[in-house]
């Protein structure tokens, strides 16, 4: 508290006048793609959104990555996501390193109160919630039971506070998120602050309210797309809620906006039902957008898609917006989605501490300012995949590896100025983006020598990824008093296991599975597993520090108590080993999702 009093009274002087710290306001958006703006894309209404960018320094040629985690772990560190740990979005893969030295600490160090409203996406285990991650006030968009669940729940959205969960709210999850800001930017008018809004708009499965869609299909739009037009301007409603609060604090002027999406579009959405209590459920049904639709949504005729190794993927738009501050201009030079972090420190007269990681961006502020000259610099970048396990000659089957991304499994791409050289799952292309940014000419045969020098740098590129000491890192997960972990944190498994998007699997008995914890203080822990879909006589032995507990699970029950087990403090692995079960078949379907452990002593 008496950090923020000092730096509430702290003013630079400029000209005479006193001025205090700019405001920072970083708002990201979810699945939006580089022409999902009115301006873009008829009959879309998005006048805020394209206020942003019309009046606002527009970057066009603003490269993220290909999905969502990753793009936000480059975001929070200044750094490719593959350096940071970061190597999938699910699969406990999504976490940036302990150690990765976040955004949001920049600004707290730079005397900021800092404020978090909206889908995290970067670990969910108790030390990776953003409230331990340099946010002041955080509301993730996370479920109680299953933390990886809820962040895409649009209508009637579950909420962390400050680390605990603080229950479901009713209504539009973009419009709670919304509200929750404005309460913060209310609340911080003497301060200077950083507000991080990362809406779960519009990521499929699409809603938004049926008078909103009936809008759309009013004007002869398909019922699925009118969905997701309808779903923007939605989003786009609750943006201009954020600038004129902004506005009626008296705020605006001395207030930095930024605004991009996190990756590229995706034709795609699941298809929901809503129950009789109100709830929307996921069916079985997808809608894809046909040929007219998708070309209506991309009119830049960019190759590829969200999660892809193609420009759709991996190109976006940046707004930096404060009229009172920066003239309108448009910047058509390569930049990346890592120079918002030292742009953002720089505004904040910030600085980082000796001995963090090394960033891969840099500021954008010259760029915003008029200069012209601007560094090239490479690129690499891509679709990351669950990743891939590798058997080392231990027999073990490690899941964090150089192995974890088989590029000729994958699709990649290194962009170098106006060049990019394409490896699509062992498919290789060159392309000038000058020329032909829909990547319609590959000029691989046609010039071979610029060819194998693309070649050449993507791969030194990845080379020199791979050699970060925090890339492809094993998750480790903290166990203080009271501990939340994520069973698909796993690192390493013997025998027969498989992992998905937010759970593992024993495949067969012997099966063993291992996660690395840190545990803050020594003492006595309860142990509970949530594990669904258990068959009759199962039994699992579970092993830390040396201490061993063996458990008969409860068939079909969800919650499994372990009893106590004592842990001493420091780093240790976690061991959870399947004995015996009473129906081998069917224990192949039994869901390890998480352990919740608590100090009792």
């Amino acid at each position: 508290m008496l950090r923020f009093l000092v730096f509430g009274l702290l003013a630079l002087c400029c000209n005479g006048f006193a001025v205090s710290k700019p405001n920072i306001v970083l708002i990201l958006t979810d699945d939006q793609g580089f022409d999902d703006y009115g301006f873009r894309q008829p009959p879309l209404e998005t006048p805020v959104m394209d206020r942003l960018m019309k009046d606002g320094v527009q970057f066009t040629r603003f490269y993220t990555a290909a999905a969502c985690a990753p793009t936000r772990s480059a975001l929070m560190t200044g750094r490719n996501f593959m350096r940071t740990g970061t190597s999938a979005v699910g699969f406990g893969a999504e976490a940036p390193h302990l150690d990765e030295y976040f955004l949001s600490e920049a600004m707290q160090d730079a005397g900021y109160v800092t404020g978090m409203m909206g889908k995290w996406n970067l670990g969910l285990s108790d030390a990776e919630l953003p409230s331990r991650r340099g946010f002041d006030e955080a509301w993730p968009v996370v479920r109680e039971d299953v933390r990886s669940y809820g962040r895409y729940e649009h209508f009637n959205p579950p909420f962390f506070h400050n680390g605990t969960y603080d229950g479901r709210e009713d209504g539009w999850q973009v419009e709670r998120v919304t509200d929750k800001a404005i309460r913060f930017i209310e609340a911080q008018k003497e301060n200077p602050f950083f507000l991080y809004i990362p809406y779960a708009a519009p990521h499929e499965p699409w809603l938004c309210p049926p008078e909103l869609q009936q809008k759309y299909m009013a004007k002869g739009v398909g019922e699925h797309y009118a969905m997701f037009l309808g779903m923007m301007e939605q989003l786009d409603t609750q943006v201009g809620r954020v600038l004129q609060s902004l506005e009626d604090s008296g705020l605006a002027e001395n207030t930095i906006v930024l605004f991009f999406g996190d990756n590229g579009p995706t034709p795609t959405t699941r298809i929901l039902k809503q129950n009789e209590d109100g709830y929307f459920a996921l069916t079985k049904d997808y809608y894809n957008l046909n040929d007219e639709e998708w070309a209506a949504r991309n009119p830049s005729g960019f190759r590829g898609k969200k999660a892809t190794g193609w420009e759709c993927a991996v190109r976006n738009r940046l707004s930096i917006y404060c009229p009172a501050k920066f003239e309108p201009k448009v910047v058509e030079g390569m930049t990346l989605v890592m120079d918002i972090y030292p742009t953002l420190v720089e505004l904040a007269d910030g600085k980082r501490p000796a001995g963090t990681p090394k960033l891969n961006g840099q500021s954008l502020l010259p760029l915003v300012n008029g200069n012209t000259k601007w560094p090239g610099r490479g690129f690499f970048v891509g679709e990351t995949g669950k990743p891939q396990q590798h058997k080392a000659s231990d027999g073990w089957n490690y899941r964090f590896t150089e192995h974890s991304m088989p590029l000729n499994g994958r699709e990649t791409c290194f962009v170098q100025g106006d060049w990019v050289v394409v490896n699509e799952k062992g498919h290789w292309g060159l392309f000038d983006l000058s020329k032909d940014p829909e990547q319609k000419k590959d000029l691989k045969k046609a010039m071979p020598e610029k060819f194998s020098a693309m070649q050449s740098a993507y791969f030194d590129a990845f080379t020199e990824i791979k050699a970060d000491p925090h890339a492809w890192s094993d998750p480790v997960q903290e166990v203080g008093p009271n501990a939340y972990l994520e069973m698909e944190c796993a690192y390493r498994f013997k025998g027969e296991n498989s992992v998905t998007w937010a759970n593992t699997f024993f495949r067969e008995i012997g099966a063993v599975q291992e996660m690395k914890v840190r545990v803050l203080e020594a003492g006595t822990y309860t142990v509970n597993l949530r594990a669904l879909g258990v068959p009759s006589n199962t039994k699992i032995r579970l092993t830390a520090g040396g201490k061993t507990c063996e458990v008969m699970l409860g068939a079909g029950q969800k919650y499994h108590d372990f009893g106590t087990i004592h842990l001493d403090a420091g780093d240790q692995v976690l061991r959870v080993e399947l004995l015996e079960t009473g129906d081998e078949k069917s224990v192949s379907k039994m869901e390890l999702f998480s352990m919740h452990m608590e100090k009792i002593k």
